[in-house]
């Protein structure tokens, strides 16, 4: 007996597929969308044991109006995973504003063909939490209360692509908040604000190449491409991607995760910190890792607070150690696999 049918948008992707499985765990049926048929196909079939529990809708382009339009009749929930993560860029509006803003305001206007719908979650970014020009503020504790100010116009021509990420995800977030504000919906919504989003990748790989950006970031380094030395840690908090899934179910289900927003961070940490963990839990990659004198002996000087995710949604976080571990383990199975 299914709990419900859940829709998860971007279900072939990083997030996407480990939300989908927390859901089946936790014992509901899920409606992914995806882009092709071929994608849905062979998405599931990495996952026999739920092809019971999962059925798909065709979804090629989330900024195109009425795209969600089928895909949401019927649901009882739905977790918005798909949203645009990248740094290579050439139309700041068009490959990510107009994806990020336009894709949350198209499932929104799809929800009135749903009237079962009770609860939305929104996987938003710590990037809709802080602000780019001050990041690291020295001081400041980041907490659910405190907004990015990124606007539409500044990111509309800013050259950094950091910058125009962070904003697409705060004025997604905006138009999901503004939306049940102004419409009154039947419906519950709740947002997930994740940083650097590591752990176990599930989802279909044709290559390491098309890893999903944050993942490529610890392949890099067990790969050998940062042998001669790392790279300054561009984000120093992190989260484990199964921590992100099971906050997603734990909000569809928890009556106090109405209308909440909860600081998703697991940790903080640096490259380093990386290297020597995997330099620990796989030392056959030694000769490609770089060489890391002493990891512990780096400061810290993120301050967060992530208490709510774990008071309301029961999160206890992974920490590092274990979410790297279990990274790199991953990996190297995947690296064996491609090869075969």
């Amino acid at each position: 007996m299914s709990k419900g049918l859940v829709l998860v948008t971007g279900v072939t992707g990083f997030v996407g597929t480990a939300v989908a499985l927390a859901y089946f765990e936790a014992g509901y049926t899920v409606r992914g969308t995806c882009r092709s048929q071929s994608k849905a196909e062979e998405w599931i079939s990495l996952f026999p044991q739920y092809k019971s529990k999962f059925e798909y809708a065709i979804v090629e382009d989330i900024a195109v109006p009425g795209c969600f339009d089928e895909a949401v009749k019927g649901v009882e929930i739905i977790a918005h995973t798909a949203s645009p993560f990248t740094y290579d860029i050439k139309d700041n509006e068009k490959d990510l504003l107009l994806p990020a803003i336009a894709g949350t305001h198209n499932l929104l206007s799809a929800t009135s063909l749903s009237p079962t719908l009770k609860r939305i979650v929104l996987t938003s970014s710590f990037a809709s939490v802080f602000d780019f020009a001050t990041f690291p503020a020295m001081g400041k504790t980041y907490t659910d209360d405190v907004w990015n100010p990124a606007t539409y116009e500044e990111a509309k021509t800013h050259a950094h692509p950091g910058y125009v990420y962070c904003a697409s995800k705060v004025l997604a977030e905006r138009t999901f908040w503004e939306w049940i504000e102004r419409e009154r919906p039947g419906w519950e919504g709740s947002v997930v604000c994740p940083p650097n989003i590591y752990g176990p990748p599930r989802q279909p790989l044709s290559s390491l190449s098309s890893l999903n950006t944050s993942t490529k970031d610890v392949w890099n380094i067990m790969s050998g491409a940062y042998k001669e030395g790392l790279p300054p840690t561009a984000m120093p908090a992190f989260v484990d991607v199964r921590d992100v899934a099971l906050a997603h179910v734990r909000a569809t289900e928890r009556e106090e995760a109405k209308g909440q927003r909860y600081l998703l961070i697991g940790g903080v940490y640096t490259n380093e910190e990386i290297a020597s963990i995997i330099a620990q839990s796989h030392p056959e990659l030694n000769d490609r890792l770089p060489k890391v004198d002493d990891a512990s002996k780096v400061n810290h000087d993120l301050l967060y607070d992530s208490s709510k995710a774990q008071e309301q949604l029961g999160i206890q976080f992974i920490p590092l150690e274990k979410c790297i571990r279990d990274t790199a383990d991953r990996l190297v199975q995947i690296e064996k696999d491609l090869k075969h």
